[in-house]
């Protein structure tokens, strides 16, 4: 009697183990599982690695056309929610053309954060828009256009890259200031500008 009470004691920690350990896995897998493929504001996420470098691609419909198309971002939209949108940012975006500008003296990472926005905003099949680069000041050997915030007119929009106190986007009289900490966060802000114009964030 005491050998099969002792017997139902073993099988019963037994099992108590097992199922602490499988729920232990299901947790794990689903943390694991959540940060690879997930929702995000009604956008299937899915995490990517190329070349060493990880990519959120992100399905995305346009028109209600039953074919996604997709875009991508260096960062998780959900880390990028810390960083202040204002609510007119598409109205002083989309024109007939658009100049991203910034100071000379900013590094090729700034090329990137141009190119994170020029890739969605010129694209054909999403808004077409033409975007060209400027300098917010002549530099002697370079041919790029002086383009400051006056620039900006009812046909031209202008965004202007800066280093500053904090990461946000803010407008200064209808001129789109992409402000950041430093040129690795200016990158960071250039995703949060296109997820919220490609309506994946909200402002």
């Amino acid at each position: 009697m005491n050998q099969n009470r002792q017997t139902q004691v073993i099988v019963a920690m037994f099992a108590i183990l097992l199922l602490a350990g499988s729920i232990s896995l299901f947790y794990y897998q689903k943390a694991r599982y959540s940060d690879v493929f997930f929702e995000y504001n009604g956008f299937a996420v899915h995490r990517v690695n190329e070349k060493g470098i990880n990519e959120y691609r992100i399905e995305f419909r346009l028109n209600n056309n039953p074919q996604p198309f997709q875009i991508s971002s260096r960062y998780n939209p959900r880390y990028l929610e810390d960083i202040k949108v204002y609510d007119g940012l598409k109205k002083d975006l989309i024109k007939e053309e658009l100049y991203i500008t910034l100071e000379p003296t900013l590094s090729g990472k700034a090329t990137i954060a141009f190119s994170e926005i020029n890739r969605y905003l010129e694209n054909p099949f999403l808004f077409n828009l033409p975007t060209f680069p400027g300098l917010i000041r002549p530099v002697e050997g370079n041919d790029l256009p002086v383009i400051t915030c006056e620039d900006v007119s009812d046909s031209r929009g202008v965004i202007l890259f800066d280093i500053g106190d904090e990461n946000r986007i803010y407008s200064q009289e209808g001129c789109v200031v992409m402000e950041a900490v430093n040129e690795d966060e200016l990158i960071r802000v250039a995703d949060r500008l296109t997820l919220t114009i490609l309506g994946v964030m909200e402002p």
